[in-house]
C-alpha cells in the first residue's frame, strides 16, 4: 500500500506540560485532518518537531495512534533520524504497522554530504528494514538540511528497488525543480512542500502537497484538489489557499501554528513546543488573530464548512 495521492496535512504533535506527547489530542487531531479532507497525514516531520523526538517516543506514539482507530495506510510517517540505527528501527516498525510510508531526509549532520553518501543512507536503509512492503518518500529539504537528494541519487534509487522506493516531498519552494521533478519521474510520488503549489503540481502530473498551513487550511486544500478532478475551475480557490498560506507562513511556523490551534480548539495543551522552539504564548504572535479570522471569512465564502473546534480528547 502506497500512501494516498491528494492533500496531505504535516501534522502538528501536541505536547502535555511535562513535555511528553499528548497522545489522546494528537489521536483527535489527525482524525479531525482526514474528516476535513486530507487524504493523508504526515506525523513526526518538520512541522511535527518529528526530530526532537526520540525513535522510542515516535514508536510508541504511531502505535497508540493507530490503536485509537487511525488508518495506517493514510499515515506517511517521519522516521529521520541522526543516528542510523534509530532510522532503521523506527523505519522498520513503521513498515510492519502497515503505514502508507516513511518520510526519510537525507543525512545532514555531516558536512557536505556527496550524492554517494545520500544513496548509501538510503540503499542500506532499504537493504537492513527488509521489508517488501516498504514505502520510501525521499525527503527533499535543502534549506533546512543543506544536502540535496539530487536527481542522479533519486534514478540510481529507482532501479534498484522500483517496489520501495514511492516518491519524493520537495520543500524546496523551486518551482522548476519540482516541475521537473514530475516530468522526470512520473512513476514516483512528487508532493510540494506547500498548498501554494497544489493545483500546478497536480497539473504536471504529480501527487499532491504534503504542507504544514494544511493543519488550518485543509477543507480549502480538498475542495482545490476534488474541484480539479472533477475538471472544474478551482482557481478562486487556489488564490485563496495560496493567500492563507502566505499569511500563516509570514510568522515562526510551527509556533504560529500552534497558537492557532490553542485559540480555535480553546486548550492550551497545543501552546507546549520543545526546545529550541520559543515556549508559548509568544507576545510576538499577537498579530495571528486577523488570520484566524480571514481563515474562517474564506471558507465561508467558497461554502465550506468552518474547521470544528476540536472536542475535548480525552485524558
Amino acid at each position: 500500500m502506497s500512501l494516498p495521492r491528494g492533500v496531505v496535512a504535516a501534522g502538528v504533535t501536541p505536547f502535555r506540560a511535562d513535555g511528553s506527547i499528548h497522545v489522546p489530542l494528537f489521536a483527535e487531531h489527525t482524525a479531525s485532518l482526514l474528516r476535513s479532507g486530507c487524504d493523508a497525514v504526515l506525523l513526526f516531520g518538520t512541522t511535527g518537531e518529528g526530530l526532537s523526538l526520540t525513535a522510542e517516543e515516535r514508536r510508541v506514539a504511531l502505535e497508540q495512534v493507530v490503536d485509537h482507530g487511525l488508518p495506517p495506510g493514510r499515515l506517511l510517517v517521519g522516521t529521520g533520524s541522526l543516528a542510523f540505527p534509530d532510522l532503521v528501527e523506527l523505519t522498520r516498525a513503521a513498515t510492519a504497522r502497515g503505514v502508507g510510508g516513511v518520510l526519510v531526509p537525507p543525512p545532514f549532520h555531516i558536512k557536505a554530504v556527496s550524492d554517494a553518501g545520500v544513496y548509501r543512507t538510503y540503499d542500506e536503509l532499504v537493504q537492513r528494514v527488509g521489508d517488501a512492503d516498504l514505502r520510501l518518500y525521499a525527503y527533499h529539504f535543502p534549506q533546512l538540511t543543506g544536502v540535496e537528494v539530487s536527481f542522479t541519487v533519486l534514478e540510481e534509487l529507482r532501479r534498484a528497488y522500483p517496489g520501495q522506493v514511492a516518491g519524493v516531498k520537495d520543500s524546496s519552494g523551486e518551482w522548476d525543480h519540482t516541475e521537473t521533478l514530475c516530468h522526470q519521474f512520473p512513476d514516483l510520488d512528487v508532493y510540494a512542500g506547500t498548498e501554494r503549489l497544489l493545483r500546478p503540481i497536480l497539473d504536471a502530473g504529480g501527487a499532491g502537497c504534503i504542507s504544514a498551513t494544511v493543519n488550518l487550511t485543509a477543507p480549502l486544500a480538498a475542495a482545490v484538489r476534488s474541484g480539479w478532478q472533477a475538471g472544474d475551475d478551482v482557481a478562486a480557490l487556489q488564490d485563496d489557499l495560496a493567500t492563507l498560506r502566505a499569511h500563516i507562513a509570514s510568522f515562526p511556523m510551527i509556533p504560529a501554528l500552534k497558537t492557532l490551534l490553542a485559540h480555535r480548539s480553546g486548550r492550551d495543551d497545543w501552546l507546549h513546543t520543545r526546545p529550541p522552539l520559543p515556549s508559548l504564548p509568544d507576545p510576538s504572535l499577537d498579530s495571528l488573530a486577523p488570520i484566524d479570522r480571514l481563515l474562517d471569512e474564506t471558507l465561508a465564502a467558497h461554502d465550506l464548512r468552518t474547521p470544528a473546534r476540536e472536542p475535548d480528547a480525552p485524558e
